[in-house]
């Protein structure tokens, strides 16, 4: 478990998702977010990570048009970073598609990691295999969230 935190992280969708969609490890998605809340440290986004949750809210099951909304008002007022999209960043998330068999939506984030210095949380299982000994991702169920005290 990793209970150091860094000034900041690049977060993922399937992370932030959690924060509005009952899943696995959403303690630790909204740990994560505790922090960043509190000033503990900042999430960094895509900003193509917004459509990414709106996408997944929208085809959860039991999800209504209203939890959007909730979703993209909560969203707005955590005052996250957000990154736009850049083509040296879109350069170098090719390559690491490419080079780790990864969607381009994944490497974006990875890419954006480097670029930042800061690690990406990702709680997509499939994208820490792929990406196994990359030291900048970090899986959520590997982070441990203290109290603020």
């Amino acid at each position: 478990m990793i209970s150091t935190y860094h000034a900041a992280y690049v977060v993922d969708a399937s992370v932030l998702t959690k924060w509005f969609v009952e899943e696995e490890d959403r303690h630790l998605a909204l740990g994560l977010r505790d922090l960043h809340t509190s000033g503990r440290s900042t999430l960094i986004v895509s900003e193509l990570t917004f459509l990414e949750i709106l996408n997944a809210i929208r085809y959860a099951p039991k999800a209504q048009e209203a939890d959007g909304a909730e979703a993209l008002h909560v969203l707005e007022n955590l005052h996250l970073q957000v990154k736009p999209i850049e083509f040296d960043t879109l350069r170098k998330a090719n390559a690491i598609a490419w080079a780790y068999k990864i969607t381009i939506y994944d490497a974006l984030y990875v890419a954006l990691a480097e670029q930042v210095g800061y690690p990406l949380i990702t709680a997509d299982e499939e994208i820490v295999k792929k990406l196994k000994g990359h030291s900048i991702v970090v899986p959520l169920g590997e982070m441990e969230f203290k109290a603020q005290g």
